[in-house]
């Protein structure tokens, strides 16, 4: 077999035809990735990897690989070499395999010029080979294996016939329909399941996960399944009936790949593992038992950006189909479809009634001109019974576009999975609002109430003399209280915490009236300084602030007010290391204060949620507020401090503030004693009360962060319900949020100034390496034949 290989192969670089199907493909491959202003033009797309080729590769292939094999077995018929090739000592599956083997040969030979390119990007990459080399070989073992499947229904097609362009059009019909026919055929069918069913027999769903960077035995086994079955037909058409050993050999391997489907393995080889799910989401969907609907409005004229965030999107939920016992039926509508502008400026206020807010989106075409496109990066999320709006892009001010887009891209896991959870979590647990202590009024945390009630059931009340009273809540919390409490008060919230209860503190370090600040004594400094952490009496203010409108006596009464620096509203700096904070807005704060932390204990972890600026200003209390303070200029020595943390983490085992003090008085133990020390449990300590408290303009509840003045939104939402979300997460839901994604994109500066170098490099040296290779290959020839 291996000399009717080599013969394959030798009589292929001894015809002109095979090395000018080769140069065609590389050719038009090039153009495509170097110099068509198309998606998978790698210059244009800002991002370094070569997902264009893999991309194109399965079209491009449906002539290439029907153009290598359409001379295989015509050649024999009509020269006649068939005849004395059976008269050999080779069997006709060895004659097959011999083909198929050449043909995959050569269709491994025509990749390797692949490598120009890869280390063109590489070269392009800012910083220099920031590539997912990973990726990149998984997804080349894709291809690989996608032409050996496109091999084989080229040996079959060319055993059909005696006429090489009989083969040819057989061959590429043929590949096409394994490629895209069967996702068409699932179209005519009705549910997720049955059209699921059906595309799993096509070749393009097989190659999309491998084209990733996912080796799935599955999809291995599928590709060698199909191969199989075209090269025993191949044999069939050859021979003309089965064989005993034949059936015994094709049977084999197929019983092979059923075990193999069977056996499920899954090896993700991108660098971040940036297609495999965590160990919580893969229990909880092999759990859920409703089926769901994914529709995303991620469709139409997209820049390449929201196709990469398109792309993420489709990748995720087809990782969550695989590990779904439910069906997960995915729909990618455009927004933008409409015969006239009445038609889509109908959809579009169709879809903002529905809450999903477009996104206006300034972009660039190649000649510098400016577009501006409406994008709806939103997904609903669907059972039988509800629907949950989840918004792909987290658009944070002050970071790039790109940036912001992958940072979309590393959170999709935690919010389609959160929507899951909110969708068919049937057993939410309790929490409660703290009242008793002149805290703020339901109507000022409403809109965090409302948001919190997507996840659980949200309570209000005040403590009572009974030491279980807030057991059934899995998290308490303290909203800005005004008034002290009472001893009985903190011994039933002391011994909550002992039992593992967590608390979320947004407690005003200060008081502020007209013209003075004062220290808020809540009686509760005992209690939090055992727990490890201290409110200090400052007012802190802070160049990084937000504006408020001020009007001066000494202007025109006809003039507007004009937007100042309130310094007394700190913008502050949110922890990037901790899935609490991380990739979230500033958070406005108001009158803050300071926390410290007090003593060590080694069985307490401790951290800095949120912090001021590098130019913060500190001032004792008593002091006056005065609107006179706009006036100073952030190289005053007001803002000498810097980095003052406001919010703290803890978590660990606490010890009770009552550990030697006796019972309150009153107080109902229910046959209990004082528990001395903590179940492992965590606490949340804000040193500003007001960071949940929502605005009203005109009656209005306005979005919690949400600043009127400055048309802007803040994170304060975001951190309070994250931080809720952390205190009640045992199942480790909220580390999702931790996930790290590389940015890596090109140099824009050197792929502009060596567009032009570029693509002669990349289209002319993988045909010069292709002709360097033959001629060298007849040189060989000549020495060893010529003779």
């Amino acid at each position: 077999m291996f000399v009717l290989l080599r013969k394959e192969v030798a009589s292929f670089f001894a015809s002109a035809t095979g090395i000018v199907v080769i140069g065609i493909f590389l050719l038009l491959t090039g153009v495509f990735l170097w110099v068509l202003p198309v998606d998978s033009n790698v210059l244009n797309s800002g991002y370094a990897n070569l997902d264009g080729l893999f991309s194109l590769a399965p079209w491009l292939y449906l002539f290439l690989i029907p153009a290598l094999t359409m001379r295989m077995f015509p050649d024999e018929y009509r020269s006649g070499t068939m005849e004395l090739l059976l008269t050999r000592p080779v069997s006709r599956l060895q004659i097959v395999m011999a083909k198929y083997l050449a043909g995959v040969l050569l269709a491994v030979l025509s990749l390797l010029p692949v490598l120009v390119w890869l280390l063109t990007v590489g070269w392009l990459g800012a910083p220099k080979f920031n590539l997912d080399f990973g990726g990149f070989w998984g997804s080349y073992l894709g291809l690989i294996l996608l032409a050996m499947v496109y091999v084989a229904v080229g040996i079959f097609a060319s055993s059909l016939s005696d006429n090489p362009v009989v083969a040819f059009l057989v061959a590429a019909l043929c590949c096409f329909l394994s490629y895209q026919g069967f996702e068409w055929i699932s179209l005519l069918f009705d549910g997720a399941h049955a059209q699921d069913l059906v595309s799993r027999m096509g070749i393009a769903y097989h190659y999309d996960s491998m084209s990733r960077g996912v080796i799935d035995l599955r999809d291995i086994a599928y590709f060698i399944t199909v191969s199989s079955l075209f090269l025993y037909a191949a044999f069939l058409v050859f021979k003309g009936k089965p064989t005993r050993n034949s059936i015994f050999l094709w049977a084999s391997i197929l019983v092979l790949d059923l075990v193999a489907v069977g056996f499920f393995f899954r090896l993700d080889l991108t660098s971040e593992k940036r297609y495999t799910l965590s160990d919580q989401t893969k229990r909880y969907l092999k759990q859920n038992e409703r089926d769901l609907t994914a529709t995303v409005y991620l469709e139409g004229d997209l820049n390449m950006g929201f196709l990469r965030l398109k792309k993420a999107v489709s990748n995720t939920l087809t990782e969550m189909k695989v590990y779904s016992k439910a069906d997960i039926e995915v729909k990618f509508v455009n927004p933008a479809e409409g015969a006239t502008e009445e038609e889509r400026n109908a959809h579009y206020n169709a879809l903002q009634e529905q809450g999903l807010a477009a996104t206006v989106v300034h972009d660039r075409d190649r000649e510098g001109r400016q577009q501006q496109k409406v994008i709806f990066p939103w997904l609903q999320l669907a059972t039988d019974k509800d629907t949950v709006n989840v918004c792909l892009l987290k658009n944070i001010a002050g970071n790039s576009g790109d940036q912001n887009l992958n940072i979309s891209i590393e959170n999709l896991e935690f919010e389609l999975m959160d929507a899951v959870r909110r969708l068919t979590n049937e057993h939410p647990l309790d929490i409660a609002f703290l009242e008793g202590h002149g805290e703020l009024p339901e109507a000022y945390v409403y809109d965090i109430s409302g948001q919190l009630a997507h996840y659980y059931n949200v309570h209000r009340g005040s403590i009572i003399n009974e030491v279980d009273v807030l057991d059934p809540f899995k998290v308490l919390i303290v909203a800005r209280p005004y008034e002290a409490f009472s001893e009985n008060d903190k011994f039933v919230i002391d011994q909550y915490v002992m039992r593992g209860g967590r608390v979320l503190w947004l407690i005003d370090g200060v008081q502020v009236g007209e013209e003075m600040a004062v220290a808020n004594d809540l009686k509760i400094s005992d209690l939090l300084f055992t727990y490890g952490v201290r409110i200090d009496p400052y007012l802190v203010s802070d160049v990084q602030c937000a504006y408020i409108p001020l009007k001066f006596e000494d202007e025109d009464e006809s003039a507007e007010p004009q937007l100042y620096p309130w310094y007394y509203s700190p913008l502050l700096t949110l922890s990037p290391y901790h899935v609490i904070t991380k990739n979230i807005a500033p958070v406005e704060g108001r009158y803050v204060s300071a926390v410290d932390f007090v003593g060590e204990d080694s069985l307490m972890h401790r951290e800095v949620l949120m912090a001021t600026s590098a130019h913060t200003g500190v001032q004792s209390v008593p002091c006056p507020v005065s609107f006179d303070i706009v006036n100073l200029t952030s190289e005053s020595p007001f803002f000498a401090n810097s980095y003052v943390p406001v919010a703290c983490l803890e978590e660990g085992t606490f010890h009770s503030a009552f550990a030697n003090r006796m019972v309150p008085k009153g107080m109902n133990m229910k046959g209990r004693q004082i528990l001395k020390e903590s179940a492992p449990t965590r606490m949340i300590v804000v040193a500003d009360g007001e960071v949940i408290a929502n605005e009203f303009e005109s009656g209005q509840v306005l979005p919690l962060g949400y600043n009127r003045y400055m048309g802007r939104q803040f994170g304060n939402g975001d951190f309070i319900l994250n931080a809720v979300n952390y205190l009640a997460d045992d199942e480790g839901w909220m580390s999702l949020r931790g996930r790290s994604l590389k940015l890596r994109l090109l140099d824009k500066t050197r792929a502009s100034e060596y567009r032009t170098w570029c693509q002669v490099v990349n289209l002319g040296l993988p045909l010069v390496l292709l002709i360097i290779f033959l001629l060298g290959y007849q040189l060989v020839r000549k020495n060893k034949y010529g003779r």
